[in-house]
């Protein structure tokens, strides 16, 4: 199935090699079955270097365990509808299967709708006028905000107009989907050198040494072997995805 994964904005050459890494690690474990590699696409007229891509997941537990694990995915949604004016959007979402909709709408659920944005900026008062366009769409559960059991995203772009004759980096959009899951970063933080104790004045950078645990698929069972291991920065992260760890004395 395609998904939507958008991207944060920073270091664009690492963004689809953890996916295609951590879809190494989670791909293969769905039942026994082995998938093939990642198919990618791009949503009409954006640029490479655009946060949003498409990419074709077989299972919506592999591409929830990838999300949730990723250091640069921002979110994965099950895209419901896109178009370039609210009129568009409305007739791509109604069009949806109602089999894939409605167990998310039901009066047994609780939902929340987060505003997004690139290249652009909303107000509250604009928020609301947004949520409001989204009448269509029959929510029949209770909103909860703090913690919901299905997160929708509106996300509303810009386009990036030309740059010194570079391309546009996104076309003007407007998508509606469903999370699936999403980096969880507060763990940065946390393993940042004023946050741990350590020996030495120096270290990796702490998101850099989590993108490198998930290339190298550190986990349960794994070894992480590090002979100039410094500041120990990429051995703490491998251990917090519970790989065992070992340096050079």
């Amino acid at each position: 199935m395609w998904y939507m994964c958008v991207f944060f904005h920073r270091l664009l050459d690492y963004r689809k090699p953890e996916i295609e890494a951590l879809f190494e690690l989670f791909g293969d474990n769905n039942n026994g079955e082995n998938y093939p590699s990642l198919e990618w696409k791009l949503p009409h007229k954006f640029h490479p270097d655009s946060p949003f891509h498409l990419v074709n997941i077989p299972s919506e537990d592999v591409a929830r365990h990838i999300a949730n694990r990723s250091i640069l995915v921002k979110g994965m949604y099950e895209l419901w509808g896109e178009g370039t004016t609210y009129e568009q959007l409305e007739e791509a979402v109604k069009s949806y299967p109602d089999e894939r909709k409605l167990p998310y709408l039901s009066s047994k659920s609780t939902f929340r709708v987060t505003i997004d944005s690139f290249g652009k900026t909303f107000s509250t008062e604009e928020q609301k006028d947004l949520l409001e366009k989204l009448v269509f769409i029959p929510f029949q559960g209770r909103v909860n905000l703090r913690n919901p059991e299905h997160k929708f995203w509106l996300i509303e772009i810009d386009d990036y107009k030309s740059n010194n004759g570079l391309p546009p980096i996104v076309e003007k959009r407007i998508f509606f989907g469903r999370e699936i899951g999403a980096a969880d970063r507060k763990l940065l933080p946390t393993y940042q050198l004023k946050s741990r104790t350590y020996i030495g004045p120096t270290a990796m950078d702490a998101e850099m040494a989590f993108l490198m645990a998930n290339q190298g698929l550190a986990a349960p069972g794994k070894l992480v072997f590090d002979p100039f291991v410094g500041t120990g920065s990429v051995l703490v992260a491998a251990a917090h995805f519970g790989a065992m760890t070992m340096i050079l004395i």
